[in-house]
């Protein structure tokens, strides 16, 4: 993580929304297996994928300030490609619940 190139960037932004993806798949199940949290008709609660699916892109923002701190600016404009990709997939996929 020492070299400052787009292509570290790159890797970056497209990892690290899948592992936080994949830990927030995990505590949604979790929550939903223990009846964690009770609604009141004795439903089952979970998060919507929508909510999961923008946690996941936001967590771009923890390397991409990592990169900042260290005056790594190829990589932060690395993190930034996947991390549009991902929001343009978000408003294809959600496109029809966004109220356009």
């Amino acid at each position: 993580m020492n070299r400052d190139s787009i292509f570290t960037g790159i890797l970056t932004g497209i990892a690290i929304p899948f592992v936080f993806y994949a830990i927030l798949l995990i505590f949604n199940d979790f929550i939903h297996d223990v009846d964690l949290i009770k609604l009141p008709r004795g439903e089952r609660f979970q998060f919507s994928e929508k909510l999961l699916m923008t946690i996941a892109i936001c967590a771009n923002i923890i390397p991409f300030q990592f990169f900042r701190k260290r005056y790594m600016d190829a990589a932060m404009r690395g993190v930034m490609f996947p991390t549009l990709a991902y929001v343009a997939y978000w408003i294809y996929k959600h496109y029809d619940q966004l109220g356009f």
